[in-house]
């Protein structure tokens, strides 16, 4: 999904910025509440449900991130183990993110992080897949309290990257994500895959080795 302009303008683009779960790691907090739910034996549409009801308090910073689990089991009635905190096993990389992130840096365009996230999780992710190497910035909802798709936190990606939302573009798995970027005039692209991703990118005049 793209918002419609002149492809002429597209050799302006600038700045890129990349959502995290869903686009560069396999979203793991939904597989890890399923598979609690397996073992407890719990419905895992209600966990589900109790996740995107608390989830948003800690991507704004409101409360830690062991307090939002801390929540859920309780909320679920589950008494947690120590294997039940375990969650770096469930942290991946989605194959191919990263080839095209390097093309981009060769390419000289800006790449940058916008993401909700807790600040511990993040802290995590951020430790065990280098991001600090491989991205020139890093947008985190808890850092500023307010999530996507809450415009405020484009703003100050844009601001922080020196950037307009005209030389910009959002890859995000998350469509109301991708209307805000579209509404306040960013390129968009939709995340399915990263063969899709290179050909969204192909048509924005985006070329990759």
């Amino acid at each position: 999904m793209k918002n419609e302009k002149d492809i002429e303008s597209n050799s302006n683009i600038k700045t890129i910025f990349f959502d995290v779960g869903g686009v560069l790691l396999v979203d793991f907090i939904d597989k890890k509440i399923i598979d609690l739910a397996k073992k407890y034996y719990k419905n895992p549409e209600a966990l589900l449900r109790a996740r995107k009801k608390h989830r948003p308090y800690a991507d704004r910073g409101q409360i830690s991130d062991s307090d939002f689990w801390k929540i859920m089991f309780n909320e679920a009635g589950i008494k947690a183990t120590k294997e039940d905190w375990e969650f770096d096993s469930y942290m991946e990389e989605i194959e191919g993110t990263r080839d095209i992130i390097e093309s981009l840096k060769l390419n000289a365009f800006d790449i940058a992080i916008l993401s909700n996230d807790s600040k511990e999780m993040f802290i995590r992710k951020r430790k065990q897949f280098g991001f600090d190497e491989l991205f020139d910035d890093i947008i985190i909802s808890s850092d500023h309290g307010v999530i996507k798709p809450y415009p405020e936190i484009y703003w100050i990606a844009l601001k922080r990257l020196k950037t307009v939302p005209e030389r910009s573009v959002l890859i995000d798995d998350r469509l109301e994500n991708i209307k805000t970027a579209a509404d306040i005039g960013m390129y968009s692209i939709f995340f399915q895959n990263t063969e899709q991703l290179r050909e969204e990118l192909y048509e924005l005049g985006i070329h990759l080795s």
